[in-house]
């Protein structure tokens, strides 16, 4: 998977390297005098940001959690130096193949280091926070430092690494069973301590939704790299998180993010280039003048990125009703919210058109232009392709979960001809095999539950991503035909010379494929 996004991130740079190239060309035939100074800018804040490298993902934590352990255990080699006290002074990264391992000094190490840790984050696509079963898993500092990530959007997984089970060489199998049996409800007792603690801290209540608790034991893990043990390394549960790295990288999001800056500084070269067009189209080249148009430009791109921001919380808002829908079996609901976000998305457009319109006729009062105000957006549910409605209902997740007490058993007549210890030694052993058959039980239904749920939030993810790519689509669409409009009005009202209007209208035209094809692109990162 890993290695899909970097092929997905090589062909959007080689895409960008094309936009960059077609601009320049054009500079260089349109732009004589400018050419150097559009070839700099292109060069050291576009084509310099589209060297792609290898996502890096950081293992983060208090120190004695384990973290160098599930670092070797990771890489299957010895590359991270272990030891019961803080070892990592500096970030030290390790080519794990299809990504950086990055190793970071611990939660609660030397303020300086803590310092290089933080510069750091931002560098990252992923955060692999370790918490150890014994000890500080309910240090305070911990949720802090996990609430902080989710401010700055960095993802992240929660490893709780499982230290052991104490067993004693002396006990038979039934006690060494029963205490692994105890062992691993104290690790679901633990996970759902760390969601409870990081909903308390973060004060977001859909923790459970977003973000995960991995259980793993990095010891078993490296134990199985070193005696070349498979089955060891796979039930320590440490290539269960390997699959998870993977499909953290294959995110979208991941990806949008390293061309961000490249892209803002491909329509800045876009705008400048069209402020020059204009003030040689303008009988009135004045530095006000421009300035206005330079605005102008500013504001439609502002307004862009708004829309896509407003656009994407309009889709995202359903997607827990959607959700529920699709556990309910109810799946007719989905055109249903699709128009309803819809007209959302439209009052937030006609918002932004009008912001557009305000800019125009205060500053551009004396050129008179029509301003038609009404929404270019259209949308026909019927006609719409592309999403997947479910073709079979997803059934209700199950009966409730709360734990009923069993009525007390009235003794009967040949209990009182067993000795009290026998009578009760058998108690005890018939209620520990129902306490065991009863947690089973509920276990399995907060596991099919919780699987019903992460299976219809998947599709609902799935739809709503469909629905919103083609809002976006509607979205830019209006609002290029909007400014173009009133780009044009202006250019043609404000121009003296046919001639120049001509050569205008012709770079103009050229700069519109440009951003076109830059917006395909943003659009595919969205």
């Amino acid at each position: 998977m890993a290695e899909q996004v970097m092929e997905k991130k090589k062909d959007i740079a080689s895409k960008l390297n094309s936009v960059a190239e077609g601009f320049l060309q054009l500079a260089g035939e349109d732009f004589a005098d400018d050419f150097s100074y559009f070839s700099e800018k292109i060069g050291k804040n576009v084509v310099a940001l589209l060297d792609v490298g290898k996502p890096k993902v950081m293992v983060y934590g208090i120190y004695n959690s384990g973290k160098s352990t599930l670092i070797n255990s990771l890489c299957r080699e010895e590359v991270a130096e272990t030891a019961d006290r803080p070892m990592t002074a500096q970030i030290a990264e390790y080519d794990r193949g299809d990504y950086f391992l990055v190793d970071s000094p611990g939660v609660n190490a030397p303020i300086e280091h803590e310092i290089v840790t933080e510069e750091y984050l931002n560098q990252c696509h992923i955060i692999l926070f370790v918490i150890s079963s014994r000890g500080l898993f309910e240090d305070r500092t911990n949720y802090e430092k996990l609430a902080k990530l989710m401010e700055k959007g960095i993802p992240f997984v929660i490893v709780l690494n499982d230290r052991g089970c104490p067993i004693d060489k002396r006990w038979n199998e039934e006690q060494k069973k029963r205490a692994r049996f105890d062992h691993d409800q104290e690790l679901k007792v633990i996970q759902y301590k760390i969601i409870k603690n990081l909903t308390k801290e973060s004060g977001d209540q859909r923790i459970a939704d977003r973000y995960e608790v991995v259980t793993l034991n990095a010891k078993k893990a490296w134990t199985g790299v070193v005696k070349d043990k498979p089955q060891l390394y796979e039930a320590s549960g440490v290539e269960f998180l390997e699959r998870r790295i993977s499909q953290l990288l294959s995110n979208d999001a991941s990806v949008a993010a390293v061309f961000q800056q490249p892209i803002l500084n491909l329509k800045e070269c876009f705008n400048e280039a069209e402020k020059r067009i204009t003030q040689e189209m303008s009988g009135n080249a004045s530095e006000d003048f421009a300035m206005r148009l330079h605005v102008l430009e500013s504001k439609r791109d502002n307004i862009m990125q708004d829309m896509r921001v407003l656009t994407r919380q309009a889709v995202r808002s359903r997607v827990e009703e959607l959700a529920n829908s699709y556990v309910n079996g109810d799946g007719d609901i989905f055109e249903t919210i699709a128009n309803s976000i819809f007209m959302d998305v439209d009052d937030r457009y006609c918002a932004k058109v009008n912001e557009l319109l305000v800019y125009v006729d205060q500053n551009f009062r004396d050129l008179n232009l029509y301003r038609d105000s009404v929404s270019n957006l259209m949308f026909d549910s019927e006609g719409r392709t592309g999403s997947a409605l479910p073709e079979e209902d997803v059934t209700d997740a199950g009966p409730g979960m709360e734990e009923t007490t069993l009525p007390p058993e009235k003794p009967g007549f040949f209990d009182f001809l067993k000795s009290r210890k026998k009578r009760e030694r058998e108690r005890q052993e018939r209620l520990e095999r129902e306490a065991q058959l009863r947690n089973e039980r509920v276990q399995y239904e907060i596991q099919e539950k919780i699987r019903r749920k992460q299976e219809a939030r998947q599709l609902a993810e799935s739809d709503l991503d469909i629905l919103y790519r083609e809002f976006n689509d509607i979205v830019n669409a209006g609002m290029d035909e909007k400014y173009d409009e009133l780009i044009s009005q202006i250019q043609e009202i404000d121009c003296l010379n046919k001639q120049a209007q001509e050569d205008g209208r012709r770079r103009m035209e050229r700069i519109r494929e440009l951003r076109k094809a830059l917006s395909a692109i943003e659009n595919s990162l969205n």
